[in-house]
């Protein structure tokens, strides 16, 4: 119901974005307040809102890497629930009495631009909290020096995983990231590790099996890691991966209702009740996913043995062939890349296309290589069923 229907991916750019967020804020009639932190390296406005009084303090930023839109857009949806049930709803009233929160909805404006992961000066963000060499960077240690918050939410896409060595795929991953190699457990970080075992508790109604964590090696370059040592509690959600639904519309949800929840509770400090063990159980994420895979084509080894080899003599086999999607494909045509072709039988997809047997020359599969999806499968002339989002 409160899903700002008209904004996905194809459009979550700076120009829709910042014109959502005004929209929203007027809308609010004062409850969202707005002040520009600063501007990106083109010029770009970076804004914050906020909204709430009370003690708590929360900060949750996303698209700090400009291809990652999901956290964004189910931020623009908690904007448009909150604006519009604050009047009706006691919670909303509670959580803003307890707990003031500052959402900065588009780090990096020109990675979203472009629809990359880096800032225009092709530097990865997120390996600039020590040094502070963009000024997008700056803004966000600037905002934190500021706002002293005392939780923070660093909010991303990860990349196409299972959970552990299982055939789920993720859904959401979770991190209370560490504040050291030695990944000791400060205070500091014990509270992100309650928040992520709340959220842990709330989306498994719904994921029971597609919670994963996210990697905890220490980076020290890492806005996480040193958030946890700036001493504010920091968890960190990626937001994965669901069978069809390439535009992560069930992932968004779940952004939204893991997040409002979450900040309910630390509003009410009832997320001291998550039993720890609850995220330190998450299985980390694993790799034996693709986003597509054809099952059972016959790969010929020379167009000149296509007619009289046999399976089995080296010339002809059966083989799987897994495509993955680069993250800022448009899907019109959707583009794949080849990413491995053999036995796939230890692998899941997210869509999976049966091959009938078709046959297709090994010269034709290059690793690496991207094509037309529908390019692919003209040349084993299979008919595509399913229908792009």
């Amino acid at each position: 119901h409160y899903r700002v229907d008209h904004l996905g991916p194809h459009n979550c750019n700076h120009a829709e974005i910042s014109k959502e967020v005004h929209s929203l804020v007027a809308q609010s009639k004062g409850l969202f307040r707005l002040e520009e932190l600063g501007k990106s390296l083109e010029g770009r406005s970076i804004n914050l809102v906020s909204c709430g009084k009370g003690s708590k303090r929360v900060l949750l930023w996303s698209q700090m890497h400009g291809d990652e839109y999901t956290a964004t857009l189910a931020l623009m949806d908690i904007f448009n629930f909150v604006g519009r049930r604050a009047a009706e709803e006691k919670w909303i009233q509670e959580m803003l009495e307890e707990a003031t929160l500052y959402f900065i909805p588009m780090l990096n404006p020109d990675g979203a631009e472009r629809r990359q992961r880096r800032t225009v000066q092709n530097i990865d963000m997120n390996r600039d909290a020590k040094t502070l060499m963009t000024p997008e960077a700056k803004l966000l240690r600037h905002a934190q020096q500021r706002l002293k918050p005392q939780f923070g939410f660093n909010l991303h896409d990860q990349d196409l995983s299972t959970v552990g060595d299982t055939r789920e795929v993720t859904a959401i991953a979770l991190l209370a990231p560490p504040i050291d190699r030695k990944r000791s457990t400060p205070m500091v970080r014990v509270r992100a590790m309650r928040v992520a075992a709340l959220m842990t508790r709330v989306l498994s109604q719904f994921i029971p099996k597609n919670i994963a964590t996210y990697d905890d090696a220490f980076e020290p370059r890492a806005f996480g890691d040193n958030m946890q040592m700036w001493g504010t509690s920091t968890v960190l959600v990626e937001s994965g991966h669901w069978p069809n639904d390439r535009e992560k519309n069930f992932i968004r949800k779940l952004n939204y209702v893991g997040l409002l929840t979450a900040l309910r509770c630390i509003g009410n400090g009832s997320y001291q009740d998550a039993e720890l063990d609850l995220y330190k159980e998450l299985p980390q994420n694993g790799k034996t996913i693709y986003d597509i895979i054809i099952r059972d084509v016959v790969l010929v080894g020379d167009r000149h043995f296509a007619e009289n080899a046999k399976e089995g003599d080296g010339h002809l086999c059966t083989v799987d062939i897994g495509l993955t999607i680069p993250t800022n494909t448009n899907p019109n045509p959707l583009v794949v890349t080849v990413k491995d072709v053999g036995d796939l039988s230890t692998y899941i997809a997210l869509e999976n296309i049966v091959g009938h047997k078709r046959r297709i020359s090994s010269s034709f599969l290059t690793l690496e290589q991207s094509l037309p999806l529908a390019t692919l499968l003209d040349e084993l002339q299979l008919y595509h069923h399913a229908k792009d989002p």
